[in-house]
């Protein structure tokens, strides 16, 4: 196959960023896309012929042991991430984006939709200045319903920020693996983004692929009232 032959040309010795597998797999693939590329790092990392150790970095040995999860984020969720950190340098805030789950689903993702979830008290004026730049791509707190009805390619929906929830100390505004495992079922404008019948195979994939801390989690879990579902696919804390 084309990416074997690419691959033979890495290097076990070397951590390579996406900007080298592109030009790796180009080598033997002279018209492959950018969205063609997206698929097969997803499939070359589900197949286990190339691992990721850290946020942007990839090996083609898999490592002893399993790295913590980083998100890479969009250019726009990355610019909305630098705004609020400009603008609101106290907010305790947190960013998700539907097309991280990729890394994990059978099913892609083609439409992203950008979360943004911020401390209780302030959400509703955060949910209103968004409004003033981003009219009609902007939800707030919405339902199944309301985020089937009203939802845009692209579109920013504002969420409360639960308390006690598992944040990273290094980078508190980017979402931790545990976080991620239990909003994907408690909050119903992400599960409407991809099929519930994938749960099962987003838990395997993340228990494979990265370290998890199973009590952050489950306290999490037990907080969002979802403790029994969380079990059900991670197990107990360890």
């Amino acid at each position: 196959m084309w990416t074997d032959q690419a691959l033979l040309k890495l290097s076990d010795k070397t951590t390579y960023c996406r900007d080298d597998l592109f030009h790796a797999l180009l080598s033997e693939k002279t018209d492959l896309s950018d969205s063609a590329f997206r698929w097969t790092l997803y499939n070359l990392l589900q197949e286990q012929k190339i691992f990721r150790t850290d946020y942007d970095t990839y090996v083609t040995v898999k490592p002893a042991v399993l790295p913590v999860y980083r998100p890479y984020y969009s250019e726009k969720a990355n610019a909305l991430m630098e705004k609020f950190l400009e603008q609101y340098p106290e907010l305790g805030f947190v960013v998700f984006e539907s097309v991280l789950l990729n890394e994990f689903l059978n099913h892609q993702i083609a439409q992203n939709t950008i979360y943004l979830q911020v401390e209780k008290d302030v959400s509703s004026y955060i949910f209103d200045n968004l409004q003033e730049e981003y009219a009609g791509s902007v939800l707030y707190r919405p339902g199944k319903k309301d985020f089937d009805r009203y939802w845009t390619r692209d579109c920013i929906v504002v969420l409360d920020l639960i308390s006690q929830a598992p944040l990273s100390q290094d980078r508190p505004h980017e979402i931790t693996i545990e976080k991620m495992l239990v909003d994907i079922i408690a909050e119903k404008s992400m599960s409407a983004t991809f099929s519930p019948s994938e749960i099962p195979f987003v838990y395997e994939n993340v228990m494979r692929s990265y370290q998890v801390d199973k009590r952050k989690m489950n306290r999490y879990a037990g907080r969002r009232g979802k403790a029994s579902q969380i079990k059900k696919y991670a197990g107990s804390a360890d």
